[in-house]
């Protein structure tokens, strides 16, 4: 395990929020030393992604066309890895999973014909250095000339345990004029073209596909925005068929209104922005005269949702490409960025836990008019909160840092799949759900582990879960590709846990020594007294202190050996003087030999 331990005054900078507590406060980071803000940008309507590629706990950050992966070195630091995916030519969009499942992560790479693209696959060879495969050691994987397309996509389309590949083909974009192209993993590094199912039937203007259970049958079924921006129609949307059929095959959703309505789709994904256990959809539209689309899931009968429903998440107009959705403010229900090209600034939507939604005019996600792309979302500082790439050209991408000071906790979760004849090592397609008491009443929230989630870009595979002021996360279910289920009780708040299919357990995650220390902050805010409980795995010498913003020394609250196990210690807003400490955010720091963990904490009167 390589220890990336960083100077306070760097943790705090990484975790200090400017602005009132309470609410998600992005922050832009303009270090030209980052090489993530010094970078040029590439071509438009390109992807990045936050992936941990050499599993070290920490997200390393890719970008489209940069043959570098920007590896993150902790503390908010990140440096340039050249030449790590070369054969990149112009690529559009990037989606990532263990193929082979060896244990690292691959990414494969779509794009057109006129671009001189040459999409494939590159497997992680270690060390920030990849190979691309080609024909014919990949099969038709290697198909440069027929595999071309606009987005891409990993996903288990058969439950083999290996992930397969579907290349959206936007038929007179970028030169394609073919249908979609659906690859097929054998499990052996080759890959074997399908052409059976409707899915690689049609031609149209194809542009990003997601998979998501919908129906949560256990099968990935398909969906593709299909914006042909002169033309309205139908997305194309497709339900698998393999537990039906004890195969796979797809057959085209007719549904109403989701399959019904006239779009001109971008992206599609399925969520659960009312915590009711059973998956919504929302989807983007770019043509100006046409509003997005949140379809509320009411057991199995699909509502188109209005601005009277929800609110103006539904009646914005302005070419809309991307939309994520995490739960940013760590309140308990998911949030939505839309990312606009030109024209049109992006939109950021606060869910606000009752069916609607409020949109913030302030962050400085939502400043300036595009082009914005493909934009993913990650916890890239491990400090609980979700922080966002958004890209662009050079004047309109950013990266942009989650300060969140509202002592809400937060569950992290990294799930790892036994790998074929059972679930993909990545595992992607898996389910979550977490139960937990949040402003007194019970709450489900679900998730689900996907590999293309914004516009040609994909978030971070680990699942986030917001808890509001929960004291205890009582019950944990994954629900895995293979059909298996783990079942997590009585969890701390606020920890990063890996949870692995073969053993049916969880342990502390790699690359967070606050995961592995556990810090646990009750109540959060607090006004007359906090207290910070830890779990040492060991016996062993102990430091608890506290620090202000600026990284001064507060406080001391325990110094000296501990015996292995769970401690507490309070602290009641008191400095080392005695005197009373004004309001304001605060940070535990619990060092524990080479070690330390950080929470923050907010003072209230």
């Amino acid at each position: 395990m390589i220890d990336r331990r960083f100077p306070l005054a760097a943790l705090l900078a990484a975790l200090t929020l400017p602005g009132a507590a309470g609410a998600q406060n992005f922050v832009q980071i303009t270090d030209p030393a980052n090489p993530i803000v010094s970078a040029t940008a590439n071509g438009t309507y390109t992807g990045a992604a936050w992936v941990d590629v050499d599993d070290d706990g920490l997200l390393d950050l890719f970008i489209c066309r940069k043959n570098q992966i920007y590896r993150n070195l902790g503390g908010g630091a990140f440096e340039g890895q050249a030449a790590a995916i070369t054969q990149q030519a112009n690529p559009i969009g990037t989606t990532w999973s263990d193929y082979d499942n060896d244990g690292d992560i691959d990414c494969y790479l779509s794009g057109g014909q006129s671009l001189l693209s040459a999409p494939g696959l590159h497997r992680n060879d270690g060390n920030f250095t990849f190979t691309k495969i080609v024909a014919p050691d990949g099969g038709d994987v290697g198909d440069v000339t027929n595999n071309t397309g606009w987005g891409c996509a990993f996903g288990d389309v058969n439950n083999d345990g290996y992930t397969d590949i579907l290349v959206a083909a936007a038929n007179n974009f970028l030169g394609v004029t073919h249908p979609n192209v659906l690859l097929l993993n054998n499990g052996d590094g080759t890959f074997t073209r399908d052409t059976s199912t409707p899915v690689t039937e049609l031609l149209d203007a194809h542009t990003i596909p997601t998979f998501s259970d919908y129906d949560q049958d256990g099968d990935q079924d398909i969906f593709i925005g299909s914006g042909e921006i002169s033309r309205l129609d139908p997305d194309n949307l497709f339900r698998n068929l393999f537990q039906e059929n004890g195969s796979f095959g797809f057959e085209r959703i007719t549904t109403a209104p989701i399959a019904t309505d006239s779009l001109d789709g971008q992206v599609w994904n399925w969520i659960d922005f009312d915590n009711d256990r059973d998956l919504d959809a929302f989807q983007t539209n770019y043509n100006f005269n046409l509003s997005n689309h949140l379809y509320r899931n009411d057991a199995g009968t699909y509502v188109s949702m209005t601005s009277s429903d929800v609110g103006g998440i539904v009646a914005t107009q302005g070419a809309a490409l991307g939309n994520l959705w995490m739960d940013f403010d760590n309140d308990g229900d998911l949030d939505c960025l839309v990312t606009n090209d030109g024209g049109a600034a992006n939109e950021l939507w606060i869910n606000d836990g009752d069916g609607t939604f409020t949109r913030d005019l302030s962050s400085p996600v939502v400043q300036g008019f595009g082009p914005h792309y493909g934009s993913p979302a990650g916890d890239y500082d491990n400090d609980g909160d979700v922080d966002l790439y958004i890209h662009g050209n050079d004047s309109t991408k950013g990266l942009y840092r989650n300060d969140l000071a509202n002592g809400y906790g937060f569950l992290n979760l990294k799930l790892v799949g036994a790998g074929a004849p059972q679930s993909n090592v990545s595992a992607i397609g898996a389910r979550v759900e977490a139960l937990a008491t949040i402003d007194g009443t019970p709450t489900w929230q679900m998730r689900e582990v996907q590999a293309q989630n914004s516009f040609n870009a994909m978030n971070m595979l680990n699942v986030h879960f917001g808890l509001g002021n929960a004291t205890v996360v009582d019950t944990v279910v994954v629900t895995w590709p293979a059909g298996g289920t783990t079942v997590l009780t009585d969890l701390a708040p606020s920890q990063f846990l890996q949870v692995n299919e073969a053993s049916g357990t969880s342990a502390p995650a790699v690359g967070s020594a606050a995961s592995r220390l556990a810090l646990r902050v009750t109540p959060n805010p607090f006004a007359s007294e906090s207290a910070v409980s830890f779990a040492l795995p060991t016996p062993g010498d102990v430091k608890l202190s506290v620090f202000d913003v600026a990284g001064r020394s507060v406080a001391t609250l325990a110094q000296g050996r501990r015996e292995a196990g769970a401690h507490r210690v309070t602290w009641d807003g008191r400095n080392a003087s005695g005197g009373s400490v004004p309001s304001g955010v605060y940070f535990y720091r619990l060092d524990f030999g080479p070690e330390s963990a950080v929470a923050k904490v907010v003072r209230i009167d």
